[in-house]
């Protein structure tokens, strides 16, 4: 907890959330095209960030239909993640409840240095973005949207951290399930009328005959701004949700690309940097998505399978070799070596091993030897290779394992 109010506390003075345009496609945003049309000195991640500073402004926040557009980046959330890797299963729990004190009691929102960085309300940051990030991003929604029940009065850092909440599912809706974005707004119900609460001293309903006018004895003087935006960030919210499950129901009904296994995606990245694998690990599973695109040619299809073959050979090798090192053995660096050697020291089973060895080998027959790779070959070996590195990366975080 030492580690973490620390991280926190340089959160506060210095943000570093951060969710960047990695498309290679020219954002598709009103917000771009009618202000600054493309020219050779803008590039896309460019035209993205200047789309995303003015859709940022709207409210309700546009949901993007293609959750991969927008990356999140924050040295302190990989700190914090990185912390709470080295707790034991069951302490988990405990620490993510510490952690949402400051959510249950909020901590202040401070003067931003150098300027106000999104998000932001008032001039000031707070690091109960960060918390949001965090509690998201490792399965603790429930936790954090019962942490927002306790607070008594509408605060600037909880404003802050609401709006962080718009952006998450704006840019990437896929971190929710379709069941989790459903339950969202009545989770956040307390809070809003809490909130709603400071937004009046004194209203006359409308209606004939004239009705009395209710006088607010829960009334504070001093909250009204930060209640209305609290109010306006949940109803945002509430919006974003029906249009992200809108995006869910679309998925299915017209069979575009899994959302559950972008979602996994995902956490196979977060699990990488967790765990301390190579840039080149997440940089193959990126190059793979590139070139496994909708308008993909067979060619850059048998480049995705190389891709992939690259990174579950990586994966077992760098993992055997630091696991033997902290056990002081020595093991080949090779795949056969390696994927035999996480065997026996039962990281997997003998079928395990079977399984991996023959998706290995459909990878380097399909993606080398012939001239081209049909679609369907490569998207069913690409999400069999997301689902086993989130299965074979789960093992290893519960065994305490670091690259």
């Amino acid at each position: 907890m030492q580690k973490a109010v620390q991280i926190l506390q340089e959160e506060r003075v210095e943000p570093t959330l951060r969710y960047r345009y990695v498309s290679r496609e020219w954002p598709n945003s009103p917000f771009y095209f009618n202000a600054v049309p493309p020219t050779e000195k803008w590039t896309p991640a460019m035209a993205g960030q200047y789309a995303l500073e003015a859709e940022r402004k709207l409210r309700p926040r546009r949901v993007y239909e293609d959750p991969r557009l927008y990356a999140f980046e924050s040295t302190n959330f990989n700190l914090l993640s990185t912390v709470f890797s080295q707790l034991v299963e069951s302490d988990r729990a405990a620490f993510v409840s510490r952690l949402l004190i400051a959510v249950r009691k909020p901590i202040p929102a401070t003067p931003s240095k150098g300027g106000p960085r999104f998000p932001y309300f008032d001039g000031k940051t707070s690091p109960l973005a960060l918390v949001a990030e965090f509690c998201i991003r490792t399965d603790h929604l429930k936790d954090l949207l019962a942490a927002t029940a306790e607070p008594q009065m509408p605060t600037a850092s909880l404003a802050i951290m609401l709006k962080e909440m718009e952006e998450m599912i704006a840019l990437n809706f896929d971190l929710f399930s379709d069941g989790e974005l459903a339950t969202i707004p009545s989770g956040l119900g307390q809070l809003r009328e809490i909130a709603e609460r400071q937004t009046w001293s004194s209203r006359r309903p409308r209606g004939r005959p004239p009705k009395p006018t209710e006088v607010n004895p829960q009334y504070v003087g001093g909250y009204a701004e930060v209640g209305r935006e609290i109010v306006a960030a949940i109803d945002g919210i509430t919006e974003e949700c029906r249009k992200a499950r809108y995006w869910y129901l679309k998925g299915v009904l017209q069979q575009v690309p899994n959302l559950e296994i972008e979602s996994d995606k995902l956490k196979v990245e977060g699990f990488l940097v967790k765990l301390g694998f190579t840039p080149d690990m997440v940089n193959a599973l990126n190059a793979a998505e590139s070139d496994y695109r909708s308008t993909a040619s067979s060619f850059e299809l048998k480049n995705c399978l190389s891709h992939l073959r690259s990174f579950l050979e990586h994966l077992h090798r760098q993992s055997a070799k630091s696991i033997a090192s902290a056990a002081g053995d020595t093991v080949r660096d090779r795949w056969g070596d390696a994927t035999l050697y996480l065997r026996q020291q039962e990281y997997f089973s003998t079928q395990h091993e079977t399984f991996v060895t023959s998706l290995y080998t459909l990878l380097r027959d399909e993606s080398v030897h012939p001239l081209t790779a049909d679609r369907e070959y490569a998207r069913l070996l690409r999400n069999v290779v997301i689902e086993y590195g989130v299965m074979f990366l789960t093992t290893l975080d519960k065994h305490g394992v670091r690259v």
